[in-house]
């Protein structure tokens, strides 16, 4: 982990200690802005417990466009509920569609 990145979560949980919501937003800009597969993990959990909104937006949208190589990381069991509840229901619409269409008949 970077440091930046190390120093932006530890900031997290001093915002929450000592109720600072201008640094709970600084950290968070810092901690969006270089998602990766191999820290994505990190960044939901860190988004669920601190209630980072943008933060746990960032990471489901991130999930969603690299569902394909985030689901092949061992860490995937790991990831909270919420997150994946989240990812879920982007995929809804998109399952929706396939199943609509794979039931229209062509003449």
């Amino acid at each position: 982990m970077d440091l930046k990145d190390y120093i932006a979560g530890e900031l997290l949980r001093v915002s929450k200690k000592y109720s600072l919501p201008k640094l709970k937003i600084e950290a968070e800009k810092c901690l969006l802005k270089n998602l990766t597969v191999e820290n994505i993990l990190e960044r939901a959990k860190l988004a669920v417990e601190f209630n980072a909104r943008d933060l746990e937006t960032a990471a489901v949208n991130f999930i969603f466009k690299n569902l394909a190589e985030v689901s092949k990381k061992e860490e995937m069991k790991s990831f909270p509920s919420s997150i994946i509840d989240r990812v879920d229901k982007m995929n809804e619409p998109l399952n929706n569609f396939f199943k609509n269409m794979s039931e229209i008949k062509f003449s």
